[in-house]
């Protein structure tokens, strides 16, 4: 292993164009993925090849968001994280739920009381996935406390209470068959918890390039998920125990593990001597600062564009299930195009830009 230098961090935008790029893929082929005989026909298995394989998204992006926040050398002052934190997140978490909660109503004619507005919004059923808010909120309420133990430990205390800390939604799934209880009480104020060893580590393997064997092996470890995890994900011939003790969730153990090596192996290929360095040469690292700074927005934005694709382009939409391979294909490049063009144009307009 070697150390990138410090300033060497293009990776990190490329790396959240990527992982937004796989949300977005998550969610356009989502209504393919569970319609019913999706194994049985092309675009079923290609869209589960898709969902499944794009599973590290969310846990990567908290390893990123760990990675930048977590630098006892940048922040220094509490008070100043905080504010400038919150300023980013809370304005941004208010603007988009109240956005779909009049997308409900305006365009998908879903008459939603405020009460059930709000309970929507606090179960993270307003529209799925904008839980991840709640996430990133909870731990930048954390980060100063975390900013200050790192400060203070090497690198592989940080690297073991990273760990110990994500062992915690491993063991959680891996025990759930024995207990029989609930996974977890999973509200806005707990959703945090369960990211917090990989927010962790995010800081902790930041710099840390793979080489040589090293990087060959986590390579090949990451193809091998990358076909485990929509091979076994709803497959009754997959064995029981791997189902019980991996299940394919973002708190199992493969799709933790899925997103650290990516993590790492990003990292390894996207810098100076990376065979990615073309990537961080000054244009294109530009490129991806622009891409990677716009995620939170097209992270927002994309779903009502998914609802409109699906509902106004038959050719690309009709059914929310895809009919063949190429719909599907479609669909996805049509929305992470349309979203990101929107978006890019909006951040320019200063007021807008709080909230993207």
């Amino acid at each position: 292993m070697r150390e990138v230098k410090p300033e060497q961090l293009g990776w990190i935008s490329w790396l959240r164009f990527f992982a937004i790029c796989g949300v977005i893929t998550i969610h356009a082929v989502g209504f393919t993925v569970i319609a019913e005989g999706a194994r049985d026909s092309r675009a079923g298995i290609l869209a589960i090849i898709l969902d499944l394989g794009a599973v590290f998204t969310v846990p990567l992006f908290v390893m990123l968001s760990g990675a930048v926040l977590l630098d006892p050398q940048r922040y220094t002052d509490p008070g100043n994280f905080y504010r400038k934190r919150l300023n980013r997140l809370v304005p941004a978490i208010v603007f988009w739920h109240l956005f779909y909660w009049a997308f409900r109503i305006y365009v998908q004619d879903r008459e939603t009381s405020p009460r059930e507005a709000l309970r929507l919004s606090l179960n993270g059923d307003l529209v799925t996935a904008l839980y991840f808010f709640w996430i990133v909120l909870g731990l930048a309420v954390v980060s100063p406390a975390l900013i200050s133990w790192i400060a203070a430990s090497t690198r592989r205390q940080i690297i073991v209470g990273g760990l110990l800390a994500a062992s915690m939604p491993v063991l959680s799934t891996a025990t759930l068959g024995l207990r029989g209880g609930p996974l977890w009480v999973e509200t806005p104020w707990t959703w945090w918890i369960f990211y917090l060893g990989l927010f962790i580590l995010g800081w902790g393997l930041r710099g840390v390039a793979l080489h040589g064997p090293w990087l060959v092996g986590a390579t090949g470890a990451t193809m091998a998920l990358a076909i485990l995890m929509p091979w076994q994900w709803n497959n009754p011939d997959a064995p029981g125990w791997l189902q019980q003790l991996a299940p394919v969730s973002y708190y199992g153990i493969t799709v933790q593990l899925y997103a650290v090596l990516i993590f790492l192996v990003g990292q390894s290929l996207i810098h100076s001597k990376g065979a990615l360095r073309v990537l961080v040469r000054p244009r294109l690292e530009r490129l991806g600062r622009t891409l990677g700074d716009a995620t939170l927005g097209v992270f927002a934005l994309h779903f009502a564009i998914i609802s409109l694709v699906v509902e106004t382009f038959p050719v690309i939409g009709g059914e929310p299930a895809a009919s063949s391979s190429e719909q599907l294909v479609a669909r996805v490049a049509t929305v992470i195009v349309v979203t990101y063009a929107i978006v890019l144009v909006l951040r320019r307009v200063p007021v807008v830009r709080r909230v993207l």
